[in-house]
C-alpha cells in the first residue's frame, strides 16, 4: 500500500537506515571545522578533489591525493572521510578494513579525543561489513562519555544495533528516545528510528511490553513524527497513516486508529498539506483512498464485514498501473483481504474470484487456497457442484484468462512506447581486458544491464535478468551485457563469484553510460535495437518472469 507514491510498510525505517549517517556526519562536520574560512576552503576542496577524481573513473589518483589528509594541520576530517570510503570502495573487505582500522587508530593517537574525532572514527568504523560490530567497548565508552550530545546518542544507536538480545536493544533504544526527548533540538529521522525499532522488537516479542505501553509507544512516536515532518516540510498525513500501519500490525487500539484518520483526513484539506504533496508530485485524491483502505482493514480486523467489504472494493489501488503493481506482494495480500470479506458476507463469487487472484499469483498468498476450500463448501451447499477438484481446475481457467488479459495489455502499453534515439556508442572492458564495443554488435538486440555490487535491487534483478537471458540462450541475435557502474575491479570479481552471471560484465569506471542514457537510478535496463536505436528503457528491479524485457527484446527482434 503507498501513500502519495511511496510504500507505507517501513517506509520511514527505510528512509533512517538511508540517511543516518549522513544526518550525524554533517553535523559532526559542521562543529568540527572551527578553523578560518580560507582553512575550511582547503579542507573542502581536498575532500571535493577526492570525490571528483573518484566519479571519473580514476581511483588510483583519488586515492593518491587523498594521502594529504592523513597530514593535514589542522585535520581535515572531511577529507579522512572521503578517503576512507574510497578505501572501502577500491579494496576487499579484508584489505579495507586493514587500512581503515589501521589509520583511525593513527588519527585517534596523534589527536585529543574531541567528540568530533571520535565522530569522525565512529564513521570510519561503520563503513566496513559489520558496521557496529567492529567498534571495540572501550570505544563506546569513550563516545559514552558526553552525555546529552549526539555523539552520546549514536553510541546507544551502535549499541543497540549490534546485540544479539532483544531486551538489551529495547534497554538501548529506550535510552536514545529519553535522552533526545530530554534535549531542545530538532526532531531528527535517527530519533524516529529508535521508536521503528522498539516497535519491531514488540512485532517481534510481545512479552517485551505491556499492551498499554505498546500504546503510549505508537502515540510517542505518531507526535514526534508529526513534528519531524513539519520541520521539513512533508506531509503530515504520511505520520498519521504509519502511525495507523503500526497499529494495525499490533492490533492495537484499533478504535484510537480510526481517530487518527480522521486527523488525516483534516489535514487533507489544509492549503499547506496539499502544498508538500505535490511538491513530491503525489495526489490528493489517492492520499484520500489510501486513508479509506486503511479504514476498511481496520473494519476488518474489527469484524465489521460488510463496511470493509464495501471500503475494500471502492478504494482498490489501481492494480492495472503496472505490471509490478498488480503482481506484488502487497497486490496479492490486498487481493486475499478482499476475499476475506467477501466470504464473511456470504458474496461467494467475488470471494472465489479474489480468492483466485491470490493463489494462482507467480507468489500466491500461503491462505488463499483455504479461503477457496471454504468457498467450495459454501457453494456446494447452494447447488450442485463436482469436486474441489474440479472446482480448483475451473476456478484456476477463469484466473488465466483475466491474467493474460491483463498481461497482454501491459505487453502493449511496454512495446508501442518507444524513443526511437540513436544509442550512444561505447567501447569498455571486460576483468579479463577483453573490449566490448556497441557498433560491433549492428544486427543484434543488445540488453544493458547497468547496476553495481553495493545496489540491493540490483542483485535482486539478477535471477530475473537469468530468466530473460535462458529465454534468448538459443538466439544468436540476442546479446546481454552486464555494466558496473563505478566500481573498482576487486567489487565486481567479488559479485561475479557470488552471483555468477554467464553474461559478459563490462566495467563502466568513469560512469559514461550513466552520462549519455541519462540515467537516474539503478538497476536501469536499456534496450537497443537491431539498427542501432535506444528504444526501451526500464528502471528498478521490479521485474516479473523476465518481464517487460522479453517482450521488449521480442518486439524488437519481429522488425
Amino acid at each position: 500500500m503507498k501513500l502519495l507514491g511511496y510504500p507505507i510498510h517501513s517506509a520511514l525505517l527505510l528512509c533512517c537506515l538511508s540517511i543516518l549517517g549522513a544526518l550525524f556526519w554533517t553535523h559532526g562536520i559542521k562543529e568540527a571545522f572551527a578553523a578560518t574560512e580560507e582553512g575550511d576552503k582547503k579542507m573542502q576542496d581536498l575532500a571535493t578533489q577526492i570525490k571528483n577524481h573518484q566519479k571519473s573513473g580514476d581511483f588510483d589518483k583519488a586515492l593518491a591525493l587523498s594521502e594529504r589528509a592523513l597530514k593535514s594541520d589542522p585535520v581535515d576530517l572531511e577529507a579522512y572521510d572521503a578517503r576512507w570510503r574510497l578505501i572501502a570502495k577500491m579494496f576487499s573487505e579484508t584489505d579495507a578494513k586493514k587500512r581503515i582500522v589501521s589509520e583511525i587508530e593513527l588519527l585517534l593517537q596523534a589527536h585529543p579525543e574531541t567528540p568530533e574525532i571520535l565522530t569522525a572514527a565512529h564513521w570510519g568504523y561503520m563503513l566496513l561489513p559489520g558496521r557496529a560490530k567492529n567498534i571495540s567497548d572501550s570505544f563506546f565508552d569513550k563516545m559514552l562519555q558526553y552525555p546529552k550530545t549526539e555523539l552520546h546518542l549514536l553510541a546507544l544507536l551502535g549499541l543497540a544495533s549490534r546485540s544479539e538480545d532483544a531486551s538489551q536493544k529495547w534497554h538501548y533504544y529506550q535510552r536514545v528516545i529519553d535522552e533526545f526527548t530530554a534535549l531542545d533540538v530538532p526532531v531528527l529521522a535517527w530519533y524516529l528510528l529508535a521508536y521503528e525499532q522498539m516497535l519491531r522488537l514488540i512485532e517481534e516479542d510481545r512479552s517485551l511490553a505491556s499492551d498499554n505501553y505498546a500504546d503510549e509507544l505508537i502515540d510517542q512516536y505518531l507526535e514526534a513524527h508529526l513534528v519531524y515532518c513539519q520541520n521539513t516540510q512533508q506531509s503530515l498525513a504520511w505520520a498519521y497513516v504509519v502511525a495507523v500501519e503500526s497499529r494495525l500490525k499490533h492490533n492495537n487500539g484499533l478504535d484510537k486508529a480510526l481517530e487518527i484518520l480522521e486527523r488525516a483526513e483534516a489535514r487533507l484539506g489544509e492549503e499547506e498539506e496539499q502544498k508538500w504533496i505535490k511538491r513530491y508530485e503525489g495526489s490528493i485524491e489517492e492520499a484520500h483512498r489510501d486513508i479509506s483502505r486503511l479504514r476498511a482493514e481496520i473494519y476488518l480486523r474489527q469484524e465489521q464485514w460488510k463496511e470493509a467489504y464495501d471500503g475494500l472494493l471502492a478504494n482498490a489501488p489501481n492494480f492495472s498501473k503496472s505490471l509490478w503493481s498488480r503482481f506484488n506482494e502487497h497486490a496479492i495480500n490486498y487481493f486475499w483481504i478482499v476475499g476475506q470479506s467477501a466470504e464473511k458476507i456470504g458474496e461467494w463469487e467475488t470471494a472465489r474470484r479474489y480468492y483466485a487472484n491470490a493463489h494462482f499469483a507467480p507468489k500466491p498468498h500461503a491462505e488463499a487456497q483455504a479461503g477457496l476450500e471454504r468457498v467450495y463448501h459454501q457453494m456446494a451447499r447452494e447447488k450442485n457442484t463436482d469436486t474441489f477438484a474440479a472446482f480448483l481446475k475451473d476456478t484456476e481457467a477463469e484466473y488465466r484468462i483475466r491474467e493474460a488479459t491483463d498481461l497482454e495489455r501491459f505487453r502493449q502499453e511496454f512495446i508501442t512506447n518507444r524513443r526511437n534515439e540513436k544509442a550512444t556508442d561505447f567501447q569498455l572492458e571486460t576483468l579479463e581486458g577483453e573490449t566490448y564495443s556497441l557498433s560491433a554488435m549492428a544486427g543484434k538486440v543488445v540488453l544493458l544491464d547497468v547496476g553495481a555490487s553495493w545496489c540491493g535491487p540490483c542483485n535482486i534483478s539478477i535471477p530475473e535478468v537469468k530468466t530473460v537471458y535462458k529465454h534468448f540462450s538459443k538466439n544468436d541475435d540476442v546479446i546481454i551485457w552486464g555494466i558496473n557502474d563505478g566500481e573498482t575491479p576487486e567489487k565486481v570479481r567479488k559479485s561475479l563469484d557470488e552471483h555468477q552471471q554467464p553474461w559478459p560484465v563490462l566495467l563502466d569506471r568513469s560512469q559514461q553510460l550513466r552520462r549519455a542514457y541519462q540515467i537516474k537510478g539503478i538497476p536501469s535496463f536499456i534496450v537497443i535495437d537491431k539498427v542501432g536505436n535506444w528504444q526501451y528503457s526500464f528502471l528498478g528491479s521490479h521485474l516479473v518472469n523476465g518481464q517487460p524485457l522479453i517482450w521488449m527484446i521480442e518486439a524488437l527482434l519481429s522488425d
